[in-house]
């Protein structure tokens, strides 16, 4: 339930042509790319200095995914998502990566991510991380999806000049297991150890990373974005330090901004209803929120609601699977949840909300939303703000509801906000 709650993908929608009212998103044309076959290249594997296999951040493997050579071609790839092209530098080069990191109980494991780089661009370039809104089907992921809209949105930066890393996150793309979705230290994690993934593999590409990294992210990544600036200020990422934040239409709080919002009728029915399905559902994975789905859910939805969150289907059909409104959805126990948390229902909401507490930024942030947004409420990044700035911290917010446009202000902020992000980044990478 936040930006980190349920966002449908507007590609989920149009691809099965599934109107919903509050979301009649444009149609998403896949063919961006050329067909490239993906193929092993050299970098995977043990460390050169002989690091064990188990630890963090360990280059499993790479597979270059794709190769647009040429501006023209990048461009017509950020065309097809709607993106603009007047960033446009260079041509670009796709990889997925696998490697080494950890899971929500610390225990060893994968998880993959897209790599995009400038083409034909050698020697040390600056570290964007993409954190990336919320998917379902784990397919849908960047490095197995990169011609989707997050794909696309990596894509945009890379062709900018920066080496962009967006991670798939824990349970999505190849890694194992389930999404522990909204899970903002799972997040900061993969990032952290996919920078040190990257750092393994650039040099058999004649690159390198430089040190100071740049963070972004749109709806749940944006959260994921604001714990990744902590987890690198706080020295977690070895050399690589934070350079700067920007956090697009991020739910950073739930329990006091986007759950109210969705009770009181300020998101859109069905977005809240599909959120509050996928949420309940995640977070009773790791804090055993109910002892049984019909505990929250009602029927007949209590006996699809499990099987639809287990990353082997699509939003399409989590929103065909549920009702309207949260009232047809959720027993009086469970809206009592979402009302008055408490127990392991407040502890989950706990892993959710603090990407915005506890720390204040040293590093240039900056907060994105759009007002309107039908799925954001934008009570979070007021949320956000009044958390960093009561910390001391300094803080500028854009509302981009002018420069919006097309059906769904959710997307179409991350698309209005990217071309602000990567002039400003270019310039922080030149300082």
């Amino acid at each position: 339930m936040s930006s980190r709650s349920v966002w449908i993908s507007r590609r989920h929608l149009t691809r099965s042509r599934l109107v919903l009212a509050f979301l009649a998103v444009c149609a998403i044309l896949l063919g961006a790319f050329p067909a490239v076959t993906a193929k092993a290249v050299p970098g995977g594997g043990e460390r050169a200095d002989g690091r064990s296999s188990k630890g963090r951040g360990v280059l499993v493997s790479a597979e270059r995914l794709y190769t647009l050579p040429t501006v023209e071609e990048v461009s017509a790839g950020l065309e097809k998502q709607d993106f603009g092209t007047g960033q446009v530098r260079y041509g670009v080069d796709g990889y997925r990566l696998v490697y080494r990191t950890v899971d929500v109980q610390g225990r060893v494991t994968t998880a993959s991510g897209l790599l995009t780089l400038p083409h034909d661009r050698p020697g040390a370039l600056t570290p964007v991380t993409y954190g990336h809104g919320s998917e379902l089907l784990r397919s849908d992921a960047p490095s197995t999806d990169p011609q989707g809209f997050d794909g696309t949105a990596a894509l945009g930066y890379a062709a900018a000049g920066f080496a962009t890393l967006a991670p798939d996150y824990l349970g999505m793309g190849k890694g194992p297991g389930s999404h522990p979705y909204l899970h903002v230290r799972s997040g900061t994690d993969t990032t952290l150890d996919m920078l040190r993934a990257a750092e393994d593999f650039l040099p058999g590409e004649n690159r390198s990373l430089r040190g100071k990294v740049l963070a972004t992210g749109f709806s749940q990544g944006a959260g994921v974005a604001l714990g990744l600036g902590r987890a690198l200020q706080a020295g977690e990422g070895g050399r690589f330090q934070l350079g700067a934040v920007a956090a697009v239409s991020g739910a950073y709080d739930l329990r006091r901004a986007q759950i109210p919002a969705m009770l009181d009728g300020k998101v859109a029915a069905k977005a809240a209803t599909v959120s509050s399905a996928y949420t309940l559902a995640s977070f009773n994975r790791l804090h055993e929120v109910y002892d049984k789905p019909d505990e929250v859910f009602r029927p007949p939805y209590a006996s699809k609601i499990d099987e639809l969150t287990d990353g082997t289907h699509s939003y399409e059909e989590l929103a065909q699977g549920t009702p309207e409104t949260l009232e047809e959805l959720l027993t009086p126990h469970g809206l009592g949840l979402l009302r008055e948390p408490e127990g392991p229902m407040a502890e989950a909401l706990e892993d959710t909300d603090n990407a915005c507490t506890g720390w204040r930024p040293r590093a240039s942030t900056r907060l994105y939303f759009a007002g309107g947004d039908e799925q954001s409420a934008t009570t979070n990044t007021a949320s956000c703000v009044r958390s960093l700035e009561g910390q001391g911290a300094k803080v500028e917010v854009h509302d981009l509801a002018g420069e919006v446009a097309g059906p769904s202000v959710h997307f179409a902020s991350q698309i209005a906000a990217q071309p602000h992000i990567t002039e400003w980044f270019s310039a922080a990478s030149r300082r």
